[in-house]
């Protein structure tokens, strides 16, 4: 009986799967356009189908989660005001979703997007 006052159980979750729930997050903030590539390092380039690991580096400890997310965020996005929202909605949905805490999140600007929309030319008329 008292073996099973020992039984423990533990619950792993992926980087990846951190790494997705995180994009989604930041996708929903408004003021982000895409996604942007992480530099490459040893870990990733060797990672094989890790898609969201290139835009989100996560660090996990046993007792927290770290994690840098890279962006594109559209011209007439505020950066400062967007880098915090991002922040919020990415600690607020890893923390719910795993239960673990979130204590560091990174938001790296990559690049900002021309949302200028490319001018057509009115069709000419063709003669019948």
């Amino acid at each position: 009986m008292s073996d099973y006052n020992n039984f423990s159980s533990g619950l792993t979750i992926s980087e990846e799967v951190i790494a997705t729930i995180a994009i989604n997050a930041a996708k929903d903030v408004e003021g982000v356009v895409d996604l942007g590539n992480r530099p490459t390092d040893v870990y990733t380039a060797f990672k094989i189908n890790a898609d969201n690991l290139k835009h989100v580096k996560v660090t996990l400890s046993d007792y927290d989660i770290k994690l840098q997310v890279f962006l594109i965020l559209s011209s007439s996005a505020q950066i400062p005001e967007v880098s915090v929202a991002v922040q919020n909605a990415i600690k607020s949905a890893v923390q719910n979703m795993t239960g673990r805490l979130v204590t560091k999140v990174d938001v790296t600007i990559t690049g900002i997007s021309d949302d200028i929309p490319e001018l057509v030319a009115p069709a000419e008329p063709k003669d019948i």
